[in-house]
């Protein structure tokens, strides 16, 4: 049986366009495989940090206020408990008490 050459030419070159096509990846791929990390990190790395980041920064007056309060209290908290271990404080502060009777 006779082969069509039509049919002998185009099995034999779509292996040959294959392996073109591979050396053409692989000797791009110093270029590539770079890029394609780079798209990585941009899409699913630095756009969701810079959008939390500027969610944060959209709420950093809230938490500053909220420090200043606790801050204020902590102080004040602070004073009482130096004041209480100090036994000057405690005679002077039980003497005040009896007075008042």
């Amino acid at each position: 049986m006779a082969q069509n050459p039509l049919t002998s030419s185009t099995s034999h070159a779509a292996p040959e366009a294959v392996r073109g096509v591979w050396r053409s990846a692989l000797h791009w791929a110093p270029v590539w495989i770079p890029a394609l990390l780079l798209a990585q990190i941009l899409v699913l790395g630095l756009r969701p940090a810079l959008k939390r980041h500027s969610e944060l920064n959209a709420l950093a007056p809230q938490v500053n206020e909220r420090f200043q309060i606790t801050r204020t209290e902590h102080d004040s908290l602070e004073m009482q408990k130096q004041a209480w271990e100090d036994p000057m404080f405690v005679a002077r502060y039980q003497r005040a008490l009896n007075q008042g009777r």
